[in-house]
């Protein structure tokens, strides 16, 4: 039998303690889900039950998907608060070209995700050539999306063919949901691209400090800009599974949604002074608030007290981060 030395024992345990050092703060979000589920199975059959909990990870996808793409932006440096926008403007779009014809469903969702891409590509354009800060740019842009929306029709409108119900929202393959497969690849693939690639690591090099990444050669301008235009990419996914979800393109699609993606990143222990962060921590976020949201309407709760609940918990767990701080 090989015997391990003392040195290698050494760099594991270190190893370990550097790891569990960076990410303690997710690691007690995990634990107190875990602490939660089992305390809520407990507690309810209902909350337990396979469709309540189906349901639950169903529920997690639109805000997985935003909050992936927020946290993305939010790592550079940046910020979108245009993206609920965009999801209501590409659900009316979307319903409304389709109106229900299967035969339009691949080009109309295809021109809706290089809607999301144009969208994204202004966003960086003005932050990077106008130098306006991503803030500002953003709510201009959202303005401007929510306008050519409300433009198009103040009213629901349209439908979508059975099979991109199907594909985005009700489909199952095998016993998992489609949506849910969805915002797994989703997940790996952002994962992926931050954490082994040299976009990623440019990407918390520009969040850092965008002029120490200048300095060290690093392309500034065109990391914010591919970022912003992948984070509207994933927005137009999200609007896809939203208009799967309703069947109809509806003015109020995207109503909220850019503050729970902002507040899942928050939770998740992202800086939003950006160069740090990670994707674990935003999809603990994710299920926190969706958590919330789900055991409120099993106690018909009504939707105001789960705002003020969010807020709460918001402003709990940045109090915690500041003292860690």
């Amino acid at each position: 039998m090989t015997s391990i030395s003392a040195p290698e024992r050494r760099a594991g345990k270190s190893t370990l303690q550097h790891f569990v050092s960076n990410n303690a703060l997710v690691l007690v979000l995990y634990a107190f889900l875990s602490l939660a589920m089992i305390g809520l199975s407990i507690h309810s059959s209902t909350f337990r039950s396979s469709l309540n909990l189906w349901t639950l990870a169903r529920q997690a996808v639109i805000p997985g998907i935003l909050g992936i793409a927020q946290t993305m932006i939010i790592l550079s440096g940046g910020i979108d608060l245009s993206v609920a926008s965009l999801v209501t403007l590409i659900s009316l779009l979307c319903a409304g070209l389709m109106d229900s014809r299967p035969e339009l469903f691949v080009p109309v969702a295809t021109l809706m995700l290089v809607v999301g891409l144009a969208a994204g590509a202004f966003n960086g354009l003005i932050v990077t050539r106008g130098r306006v800060p991503p803030f500002i740019t953003t709510l201009g842009t959202a303005l401007l999306l929510q306008g050519s929306g409300l433009a198009y029709t103040t009213v629901p409108k349209g439908g979508i063919p059975k099979s991109m119900g199907d594909l985005f929202y009700y489909g199952q393959l095998g016993s998992l949901p489609c949506p849910v497969i969805l915002l797994v690849i989703v997940f790996l693939v952002m994962w992926l691209i931050l954490s082994r690639t040299d976009f990623g690591r440019n990407v918390y090099a520009v969040g850092g400090s965008a002029e120490v990444a200048r300095r060290a050669g690093i392309p500034v301008n065109r990391t914010r800009m591919t970022v912003f235009c992948l984070g509207s990419f994933l927005a137009a996914i999200a609007a896809l599974v939203a208009t799967a979800r309703m069947g109809i393109g509806d003015p109020l699609a995207g109503m909220g949604m850019e503050l729970d993606s902002i507040t899942a990143v928050v939770i998740g222990g992202t800086s939003l002074f950006g160069g740090r962060g990670s994707l674990f921590g935003t999809m603990a976020g994710v299920i926190i608030l969706t958590l919330i949201n789900n055991v409120m309407v099993i106690q018909n709760v009504s939707m105001w007290y789960q705002q003020l609940i969010k807020g709460l918990v918001v402003l709990l767990v940045v109090a915690i981060y500041k003292q860690r701080a």
